[in-house]
C-alpha cells in the first residue's frame, strides 16, 4: 500500500515566491509520485506556473478566493483588532499568515481524494517522498522538535478539552491530511457555540485575544495533529523528519547542484529556502565545497554550526541510541514508546507556602497531559521524608499504586520535556531505578551555573535546554530529592525513604540512593531535564558531624577524570584501587561508554553496596586467583594507597595491567 494512493500535493504560495522557487520545483515533481502539484494562490500564480511547460504539465492551479475570500478574512481580522488599530489600516501580512493556513484546511471541502498533502512552497525534497509505512500501509505524520505555547492555548479554546498530548511537534513543513478527519475537525470547531462566528476560520480568529493575534497564535499543523492524536490515534504512524531550514544561507536556488542534493539527502529529507534568510558571503562556502562534503556529512556540518547559535530554530537528532530506542513518539503510533510508562504520581512536599505549592502544581498542569499524571500534596505537618512515604502509602489499593513516583519539593517547577526526558532515562535500561533533574538551585552537584533576573528567563532557558541531546546521562552514586523520578518497582523494593535522616538532607538522599544501588538499580542525572526552582532549602546540603567520609564517596574526582585521554568511542580497560562506591567508574563510563571499569574495595560494607552496579573485587589477591592478568590500560590509585601495599600486591597490580599501562594518581 502507498504508491497506489493518488492525491495531489498542495502548495499555498504567492506569485513572487512561486517565481523564486521555480528552478527547483522540477525536483519536487520528480520526488513526488502520488499525484500533481496543486498551487493555491492569487490569479497571478497561474501565469507563473504556465511560464514553465515542464511544471505546468505536472500541475494545476486553484484560485485561493474560490476556497475562501481573502477580503472576508481580512475584514474579520480588522474587526477583531479594531480597538488596537484605532482607525489605522489592518496589515495584510498579518491576515495573510492566518489565511494561508485556513486555505489548507478548507481544501478538504473540495478534495475528491482520500488524502491530500500540504507542502510549504519554499521547501524542496532532498530524496524520494514516501508517506506510508511499508509494514502496515498506514500514513505517516512526521515530527520535529518545536514548541510555541500560543498554538496550544488556541487549540484549547477552539476545541475544549484538547491540549498538547505529545512532546514533539507536528510542524514539519508538510503534512499528509486525511480528508474526512479534516472535515470532522472543521465541523467540531464550528460547533463551538461559545465563540462568535459561523465559519471555522471566524471562530479561530475570534478565539484569539487581540493582543496575541500578531504573535502567530494558530498552527493548522499542531491543531490537526493534536486532533488526530486524541480522536484517531490508530490511523497514522509517527516518524522523525529532518529538514535543512537554513538552506538559503548556504545554497543558492540557481546554483545548488545534484551533488549537493545527493549529499544533503543522506541526512535530510528536505531543504528550505526561506526568503528572509541572508546568504553567507558569496554563496561559496564549505557547505557546497566537494572536498568538505567528502570529509563531513551535512548533519555534522550543521551540528557544528548550531553550536555557535545563541537562538533560533535548531535541528535536533536523537544521537543517543538509548534515547532513540525508547523515544516516546519516535517511530510508531501515538501509544507510549517501547517499554515507557508515561503515568506518573507526583508527590509534592508541602512546606506550608501556598504560592510555592501552586508554582509546582502549575508546572505539571502546563507541561503534561492530564491523562498521564496524578498530583498528591503531602501533609505539611510531617517531616520531609515521612511526608513522602505517607503520601505514597495513601495511594495503596488505588489505580495509582503502580505508577512511577516523581518527588518534587514545593517551589520546584517542571518545564516542557523535564519529565519526558526523565522518563526516557528510567526506561533506557531495565536496571535504571531513578533519574534526577538539573536546576538553577540545587545541592548534590546537580546545579547548573546560570543566573537570570526573572523566573521567565529561567523558564525560557530550561525549554531550550530540554531538547534531545547527545549523551544526556551522567551515572551517579546519589541523586537529590528536589526533583526525583523513581521507578515504582524500585521504590517499593527499598521501602521508601529512611525517616531517621529528617534533619540531614544530603545523607538522607544518599541513604535512599545507596539502597537503590545495593539492590542493583542505577541512578542517572539527566542533563536535558532542567527544572526551575524558586527557592533554596539549606537542609538539602545538611550533613551531620561525623559523616564527612560520605562526601568523598558520593562524587567523582574531576581532576583524575580529566587525565583520561581516551576518546569517547575507544575501547579501554580501567582498574581503580580503593574505588569506594564506584563514583569514578560511573563517571568514566558516562564519558566513554565503551570502557570496561573494574574496582577493588577492601571495605566490605562499601563493597557490598558498590557490587550492586559495579564489578568489584575485595582484594588484589582475589583478582589474581581469577587470572585477571594483562588486562588494564589504566590504573587509578592514590599515592597513599600505593605506599600501603606490600611488595607482592604491587607486583600483582603490574601483572594485572598491560605492558603499556598508565597510572593516574587519585
Amino acid at each position: 500500500m502507498g504508491i497506489e494512493n493518488k492525491f495531489d500535493v498542495l502548495i499555498v504560495v504567492t506569485a513572487d515566491d512561486c517565481q523564486r522557487l521555480m528552478p527547483l520545483y522540477p525536483r519536487l515533481i520528480g520526488n513526488y509520485k502520488y499525484g500533481k502539484l496543486c498551487f493555491i494562490g492569487p490569479s497571478k500564480v497561474t501565469d507563473v506556473v504556465k511560464s514553465s511547460v515542464a511544471i505546468s504539465e505536472a500541475s494545476l492551479v486553484v484560485d485561493e478566493n474560490t476556497l475562501i475570500q481573502f477580503d472576508d478574512v481580512h475584514r474579520c481580522m480588522a474587526d477583531k483588532l479594531k480597538d488596537i488599530l484605532k482607525g489605522r489600516e489592518m496589515p495584510r501580512a498579518v491576515t495573510g499568515w492566518y489565511y494561508q493556513q485556513f486555505l489548507k484546511m478548507q481544501y478538504s471541502a473540495v478534495c475528491k481524494d482520500e488524502y491530500y498533502m500540504v507542502w510549504d512552497g519554499d521547501t524542496i525534497p532532498c530524496r524520494q517522498i514516501n508517506m506510508f509505512q511499508p509494514e502496515s500501509g498506514k500514513p505517516y505524520l512526521d515530527l520535529k522538535h518545536e514548541y510555541h505555547p500560543e498554538y496550544f492555548e488556541t487549540i484549547t479554546r477552539i476545541l475544549p478539552g484538547f491540549r498538547k498530548v505529545i512532546e514533539r511537534s507536528f510542524i514539519s513543513e508538510h503534512m499528509l491530511i486525511k480528508v474526512d478527519i479534516m472535515q470532522n475537525l472543521i465541523n467540531d470547531i464550528e460547533k463551538n457555540d461559545s465563540i462568535p462566528g459561523t465559519k471555522f476560520w471566524e471562530k479561530i480568529i475570534n478565539s484569539i485575544p487581540p493582543e496575541k493575534i500578531t504573535d502567530s497564535s494558530f498552527s493548522e499543523f499542531e491543531t490537526y495533529g493534536t486532533y488526530v492524536a486524541v480522536k484517531y490515534p490508530d490511523i497514522y504512524k509517527l516518524r522523525d523528519w529532518h529538514s535543512f531550514r537554513l538552506g538559503a544561507q548556504f545554497f543558492s536556488i540557481e546554483t545548488i547542484t545534484d551533488r549537493d542534493f545527493e549529499w544533503l539527502g543522506r541526512d535530510f529529507d528536505a531543504i528550505s529556502f526561506e526568503k528572509n534568510q541572508l546568504m553567507m558571503g558569496d554563496g561559496n562556502s564549505f557547505m557546497n565545497d566537494p572536498e568538505y562534503q567528502k570529509k563531513l556529512s551535512a548533519k555534522q556540518m550543521l551540528q557544528a554550526i548550531q553550536m555557535e547559535f545563541n537562538g533560533g530554530y535548531k535541528e535536533i537528532w536523537a544521537d543517543d541510541p538509548v534515547t532513540m530506542k525508547n523515544a516516546n513518539v519516535k517511530k510508531g503510533g501515538f501509544e507510549n514508546g517501547k517499554g515507557v510508562d508515561n503515568r506518573t504520581l507526583f508527590v509534592i512536599v508541602d512546606n506550608g507556602n501556598s504560592q510555592m505549592l501552586q508554582l509546582s502544581i502549575d508546572g505539571i498542569k502546563e507541561s503534561l497531559s492530564e491523562l498521564n499524571y496524578k498530583i498528591v500534596t503531602t501533609d505539611k505537618n510531617l517531616p520531609f521524608y515521612s511526608a513522602i512515604n505517607d503520601a505514597v502509602r495513601k495511594m495503596d489499593g488505588t489505580e495509582y499504586s503502580k505508577w512511577d513516583i516523581c518527588v518534587l519539593k514545593s517551589g520546584t517547577r517542571v518545564l516542557f520535556d523535564s519529565i519526558h526526558f526523565l522518563k526516557h532515562a528510567i526506561y533506557s535500561a531495565k536496571d535504571v531505578g531513578a533519574a534526577g533533574s538539573v536546576s538553577n538551585l540545587a545541592g548534590n552537584k546537580q546545579k547548573i551555573d546560570v543566573t537570570f533576573n526573572s523566573p521567565e528567563e529561567y523558564i525560557s532557558f530550561g525549554e531550550k535546554n530540554n531538547v534531545l541531546m547527545e549523551d544526556p546521562y551522567l551515572e551517579r552514586v546519589s541523586l537529590s530529592s528536589y526533583a526525583l523520578l523513581i521507578k515504582r518497582e524500585a521504590f517499593d523494593r527499598v521501602g521508601g525513604f529512611e525517616v531517621s535522616f529528617e534533619k540531614d538532607g544530603l545523607a538522607g538522599d544518599a541513604d535512599f540512593s545507596l539502597r537503590l544501588l545495593a539492590c542493583g538499580y542505577r541512578l542517572r542525572l539527566v542533563r536535558n531535564s532542567f527544572v526551575y526552582r524558586q527557592c533554596w532549602d539549606e537542609q538539602e546540603n545538611a550533613l551531620e558531624s561525623g559523616r564527612e567520609k560520605l562526601m568523598k564517596l558520593l562524587y567523582a574526582d574531576p581532576n583524575m577524570i580529566s587525565q583520561i585521554t581516551y576518546g569517547k568511542e575507544e575501547n579501554f580497560n580501567v582498574l581503580e584501587y580503593s574505588c569506594g562506591l564506584g563514583a569514578n567508574l560511573k563517571a568514566i563510563r558516562s564519558l566513554c561508554p565503551n570502557a570496561r571499569t573494574d574496582g577493588v574495595e577492601t571495605d566490605t560494607d562499601i563493597a557490598d553496596i558498590a557490587k550492586g552496579t559495579e564489578k568489584i573485587y575485595g582484594s588484589i589477591d582475589e583478582m589474581m586467583q581469577l587470572n585477571q592478568r594483562g588486562i588494564y590500560d589504566l590504573l587509578l590509585i592514590s599515592p597513599e594507597d600505593f605506599e600501603d601495599l606490600d611488595d607482592n600486591d604491587k607486583i600483582a597490580l603490574g601483572l594485572l595491567c598491560t605492558p603499556e599501562f598508565k597510572i593516574i594518581a587519585k
